[in-house]
């Protein structure tokens, strides 16, 4: 991947923080994208082995093991006191606020090698952290970013009210912030976030995912193969999908429905799977490693976002990518990438019986004109989302951030 280096000045210091190591797949494509131009600092628990081709990725692991991290985090703090023995006092004032002593040493091993290796900007991938970060700006002058994905900014505010103050009290404050749509940034902006601070940089779809790409020819055989992926949860708003398949079924029509996510099956699901009477129709797959994500995908007719509420769905922007008919809610920013008639179909949140009817009718589409509205949905996501343009619009937010 080329990028220009023509909007940057110098080599930063940015952590992209997630908390854990490797973070999401398009997280990782941005410490991809952004370590050919900067350093990249990646601090968080260790969860599995992650290379980059760049060697400007440097890891500060905080240990699993109790005894482990005893031994890493006592030598961190040698290596401050040596180095700048000013820091140590504000940290441990820091940590204070947490009451209980365990919490207090768990904080102080996540903090000190931030404070220790000091980037200049700390990006912080999940906008409910702000409240434990947002130190780094105050006591030791780190410019902050916050991303806004989606679950963060939608709906967990709403349902925590102490999160929401933080966002309140804290979004006026922070330096910039990146949001994946403008549906978005506008949400943002009611917590105070400066519209000014707020870009929009779409996720990043990779080079190889384009060059994957093949128009669909009609299936002529049923069952109708429908797929969803994604993390179970409530938000996902599969029990809404379950319920359309099972209209689908009454209309005497056959249908197959998978749902690939990570995490225990719902019993709610389960059970309602049981009640619709569906259990040759509907099956449920864990997940699995992108590539071999990406050809189970081309496998299915049609994928389908019943989600309540999205930033824009990583999944969705892949399909199109790969030339797969979407049928998504209209939530979120959803109505950014999926446009009726254009590049897919779209149903509102919650009903049922509209999604059903979206199913019946890409099932009905002819081929020629479900190859027309892959092809346009190809070429969007090829226009808006490509991991080149979106790496240069966080380059020049971060040359931004730090020429302030």
């Amino acid at each position: 991947m080329y990028i220009s280096k023509k909007n940057v000045n110098r080599r930063l210091k940015i952590a992209i923080f997630s908390g854990t190591i490797p973070s999401a797949t398009f997280i990782e494509r941005v410490i991809e994208g952004v370590s050919i131009t900067h350093e990249v600092y990646l601090f968080g628990v260790d969860e599995g082995k992650v290379t980059y081709p760049s060697n400007n990725v440097s890891f500060y692991l905080t240990p699993k093991r109790h005894l482990d991290n005893l031994f890493i985090t006592t030598l961190r703090l040698v290596k401050l006191l040596f180095k700048s023995p000013k820091d140590v006092l504000p940290l441990l004032d820091e940590v204070k606020q947490y009451s209980k002593l365990y919490d207090r040493w768990i904080w102080f091993s996540k903090f000190l090698p931030i404070v220790l290796y000091r980037p200049d900007i700390f990006h912080i991938q999940w906008a409910r952290d702000i409240g434990f970060y947002y130190f780094l700006k105050e006591r030791f002058g780190c410019k902050l970013v916050v991303s806004l994905l989606g679950s963060h900014i939608n709906y967990s505010p709403i349902v925590d009210t102490h999160l929401a103050s933080q966002y309140y009290s804290l979004f006026p404050k922070v330096d910039r912030f990146h949001a994946v749509s403008d549906a978005i940034s506008i949400e943002a902006q009611k917590y105070g976030a400066l519209p000014s601070a707020v870009q929009v940089i779409h996720s990043p779809v990779t080079l190889n995912t384009f060059k994957a790409f093949k128009l669909k020819t009609k299936s002529r055989q049923l069952p109708f193969r429908v797929l969803s992926v994604g993390r179970h949860h409530w938000v996902k708003g599969y029990k809404y999908a379950l319920d359309a398949i099972a209209k689908v079924k009454e209309w005497n029509l056959k249908v197959e429905y998978t749902i690939i996510a990570q995490g225990v099956i719902p019993e709610s699901l389960l059970f309602q799977r049981d009640q619709c009477k569906l259990k040759d129709e509907v099956s449920f797959v864990k997940g699995m490693k992108q590539e071999v994500l990406f050809e189970t995908m081309k496998q299915y007719d049609v994928l389908v976002l019943p989600s309540l509420n999205e930033g824009i769905a990583n999944v969705v922007l892949e399909a199109m990518a790969l030339g797969i008919p979407v049928i998504s809610t209209d939530c979120g920013g959803m109505p950014e990438l999926v446009i009726p008639n254009e590049t897919g179909w779209l149903v509102p949140v919650r009903d049922a019986e509209a999604l059903a009817e979206a199913i019946v009718e890409v099932m009905q589409t002819s081929e020629q004109e479900l190859q027309r509205i892959a092809k346009n949905a190809h070429d969007f996501v090829k226009q808006q989302f490509s991991a080149e343009d979106s790496i240069e619009k966080f380059l020049k937010l971060y040359g931004a951030v730090f020429s302030r």
